[in-house]
C-alpha cells in the first residue's frame, strides 16, 4: 500500500497545524514550550508537576528521535524538524506500521506520545474520550463542525460510544498507516482540509 496524496496532505496538516506552534515552518524546542503550556492549561496542571514534566520529556524524547533520523541520513546537526524531515520519518515508521495494532518495540515511545494525545482529549479525566471531550477541544466554530464531522466518522454516527485507549492507539496507527479517507483513524484529530 503505497503513500498518496491524501496521506502527505494529512500529514503535513498534522506538521503544520498541531506541531509547528509557533508557524515558521519548523518544529523545535520552541514549539515543544508552546505544546507543553497548552497542555500545562488543558490539564489544569502547577508549572512543576510530575505529570507535565513526563509530558516534556517524551515530546524532547520523540523529536530527538526524528533529528536523529534526519541527522545520521544527512550527517548534519539539525535541531529542529522540517516538514520534509516528519513526512520522511513518518513514511519510515508507516513502513513498520502496516498490519498493526499496537506499536512494534522499535517505536515503543511513541506509546507516551498517544498516552498524552489521549489525556489531552480526555477533558473531564474518566479514561475515556466521550463526544463532549472531543469537541471540547475545539478552538473555534469552524473547528467544532470539523470536529462533529469527525466524530460521526469515528463513531459510526453514535454520540453516546466513548474511546478508550486501546481504540484510541489503534486510531492513531491507522492515521498514520491509511491512504482511503473513508478510514476512521484519519479523523481523530478532525476532519482537517485533507
Amino acid at each position: 500500500m503505497e503513500i498518496n496524496d491524501f496521506w502527505k496532505k494529512k500529514i503535513y496538516f498534522y506538521f503544520t497545524e498541531i506541531l509547528d506552534f509557533d508557524n515558521d515552518g519548523r518544529v523545535s524546542s520552541k514549539d515543544v514550550s508552546g505544546f507543553k503550556e497548552m497542555y500545562k492549561y488543558m490539564k489544569k496542571l502547577k508549572h512543576d508537576s510530575p505529570e507535565l514534566d513526563k509530558f516534556s520529556k517524551f515530546l524532547n524524547v520523540w523529536i530527538n528521535n526524528i533529528l536523529s533520523i534526519t541527522n545520521k541520513k544527512t550527517g548534519g546537526h539539525e535541531t529542529s524538524i522540517t516538514y520534509e524531515d516528519f513526512r520522511k520519518y513518518c513514511e519510515k515508521i508507516r513502513v513498520d506500521l502496516i498490519g498493526r495494532k499496537t506499536w512494534p518495540s522499535a517505536l515503543s515511545y511513541m506509546s507516551d506520545y498517544i498516552d498524552a494525545l489521549f489525556n489531552i482529549l480526555d477533558t473531564d479525566n474518566d479514561r475515556y474520550i466521550s463526544k463532549k471531550d472531543f469537541l471540547s477541544n475545539s478552538a473555534n466554530a469552524e473547528d467544532l463542525k470539523s470536529r462533529e464531522k469527525s466524530w460521526s466518522l469515528i463513531c459510526d454516527k453514535d454520540d453516546n460510544k466513548k474511546i478508550d485507549k486501546r481504540f484510541f492507539n489503534e486510531l492513531c496507527i491507522e492515521f498514520l498507516v491509511s491512504t482511503n479517507p473513508k478510514d476512521r483513524g484519519n479523523w481523530i484529530f478532525g476532519t482537517f482540509r485533507y
